[in-house]
């Protein structure tokens, strides 16, 4: 069998062909002795056969593998001996013991601290050991890597109840219970472990929770038990740079400090939706640095080192990639999350989950693919009719708020070229429409060619245009009981809301800072200003008679209650 260039998790995937991390734990390449163990009960599968065919079919080298079909136990074996001589970590017989010594002394160090929870973080360089106590995080020691995988392979040998093998890049979970925990003041400890990104730098994870035999209440901290909070993480929000207003900044930390709930990001492929929701985690890690974040995404866009990022990979259909993005996100849930970042809502199953751990005492944040804030319903209706109707996702304490965003280009305040009305690249209504906003003189257009101070582009660079909607029980049942449609137009009548994205995007484009042709390319249709100021009467006159009405029910309850 010829050797393929790209390794990984102790198998080698020829072009063409990859297995899916389920299928590649029957595999385990033996590169230092060039032999390929396999699953001696797969020799005969489909999948596997291809995978050799296609190595068969590789061009001639002078690597190859010797072929051996092994019981499934042997395969595990090989792996697991490889990743303890890639950490540096013996097995011998003594120091074994001794390893295991200190993860029995963890587990009672963490019960004396009065702990819940003992979180491992394998980091590229090293592994850091934080307690939860008290409903915050702390940090209790570091380790280097060599040490820290021994720790965890300690601590997952100590399972009465586990997977056959500990197989560094699968999620597995397990329990330790019995003898091993006497006179530790614990009656059990569930674990939990798997890879984390970065995963090709040995990323992973650890949580074990910890249940104890009497209550910690009133458990004091040992004096030699030298604890330290986590820090914040460095750099300063970018919102206002990115273009969101101080009312909308103002608005969204509101919704991001809530005890729980979910913020929603909405907007289309390359709108920014990820970069917001970024800040947004590093302000909330800033600000409560003791509370753990966990991110499920497919790919991870941006690092957090105050996050276990959990990525979704090797998914060649949108089906697997459902699948998988909602194993991980169950997954997190027992990995004891304070926050968690959903990089989209993909489907009927993971919107369920979201609302779940939204409704739990979690904070969510997620993106949806929707162009207006206020269809979010109807998008996720669209999911599941019966499971998410509106009746159940119109909660304002689980969707808290709702973020539209677009990104538009500035012209070059160098080369742009003034605009006026006969624009042959927008239709007339357009223009007349955009004409009804104001005066338009100060409008400009993109440069072809740009010049040399935008390189040649005519555009300087890009900003957000958002509308950030804060929900609240008035808006939730407009939806709910009168439809999108007027919820939206009472909504926007109130003199705290937000203006739409396309409104804000005509603003610009009076002032010269976009051309007008990026409203109706990157926003959305121009509206005309009458229209849009008769929608706001309309929806000032209802939402008055609404509590007109509701004032009058009152009093008359109130004479009935007194008669």
């Amino acid at each position: 069998m010829h050797r393929n260039r790209t390794a990984e998790n102790g198998r080698v995937d020829p072009p063409g062909v990859r297995l899916h991390a389920e299928d590649a734990q029957h595999i385990f390449i033996d590169e230092a002795n060039a032999i390929a163990y396999l699953d001696e009960a797969k020799r005969n599968v489909p999948i596997y056969q291809q995978w050799l065919t296609a190595h068969e079919r590789l061009p001639d080298t002078h690597n190859v593998y010797s072929l051996s079909f092994v019981p499934l136990g042997e395969v595990n074996r090989r792996r697991e001996d490889a990743f303890r001589a890639a950490s540096g970590t013996s097995h011998s017989a003594g120091d074994t013991s001794h390893v295991r010594g200190r993860a029995i002394t963890l587990l009672r160090v963490a019960a004396r601290c009065g702990a819940t929870d003992i979180h491992i973080l394998r980091r590229k360089s090293l592994v850091q050991v934080q307690f939860r106590i008290r409903k915050s995080l702390f940090v209790y020691g570091e380790l280097s890597t060599a040490e820290g995988d021994a720790l965890i392979i300690a601590l997952y040998r100590l399972c009465a109840v586990q997977d056959n093998m500990f197989m560094p890049a699968e999620t597995q979970d397990g329990a330790i219970a019995g003898d091993v925990l006497e006179q530790s003041g614990l009656s059990s400890v569930r674990v939990v472990r798997g890879p984390a990104y970065p995963v090709i730098d040995g990323g992973g994870h650890m949580e074990l929770r910890l249940q104890t035999t009497e209550k910690s209440r009133g458990l004091k901290i040992p004096a030699d038990v030298n604890l330290r909070p986590l820090p914040p993480p460095p750099g300063e929000l970018r919102l206002a740079e990115y273009g969101f207003s101080e009312l909308q900044i103002n608005k969204i930390l509101y919704a991001a400090a809530a005890l729980s709930g979910a913020i929603i990001v909405t907007g289309p492929t390359g709108s920014g939706k990820n970069t917001t929701n970024f800040e947004v985690s590093r302000w909330q890690a800033q600000t409560r640095p003791d509370k753990r974040t966990i991110e499920i995404g497919q790919p991870i866009e941006y690092p957090m080192p105050w996050a276990v990022q959990l990525e979704v990979s090797n998914a060649h259909t949108e089906e697997i990639a459902g699948k998988l993005f909602l194993e991980n996100f169950r997954y997190s849930l027992r990995m004891d999350p304070d926050r968690l970042i959903v990089s989209e809502i993909r489907g009927a199953e993971i919107a369920l989950t979201m609302y779940g751990a939204a409704q739990t005492g979690h904070q969510v944040l997620t993106t949806m693919h929707v162009d207006d804030p206020f269809d979010f319903p109807l998008r996720l209706q669209g999911m599941d009719y019966e499971r998410l109707a509106p009746r159940v996702t119109c909660n304002s304490s689980i969707i808290r708020c709702v973020i539209a965003q677009r990104l538009v280009p500035h012209v070059c305040p160098h080369c742009s070229l003034p605009w006026d009305e006969s624009d042959a690249r927008l239709p007339r209504m357009a223009i007349d429409a955009f004409t009804s906003w104001g005066d338009v003189s100060k409008a400009r257009m993109v440069r072809p060619g740009g010049c040399e101070r935008c390189e040649f582009m005519g555009v300087h660079h890009v900003s957000a245009v958002a509308e950030v909607v804060l929900t609240d029980e008035e808006l939730m049942n407009d939806i709910i009981s009168k439809g999108v449609a007027v919820a939206r137009r009472r909504y926007r009548s109130r003199d705290d809301a937000d203006t739409s994205m396309v409104e804000k995007a005509i603003r610009l484009a009076l002032a010269g800072t976009i051309d007008p042709m990026a409203i109706v390319s990157e926003v959305g249709q121009i509206p005309f200003r009458d229209h849009v100021e008769l929608d706001r009467r309309r929806g000032r006159a209802e939402r008055m008679a609404a509590a007109k009405a509701a004032a009058q029910a009152l009093q008359l309850a109130d004479g009935e209650l007194f008669a």
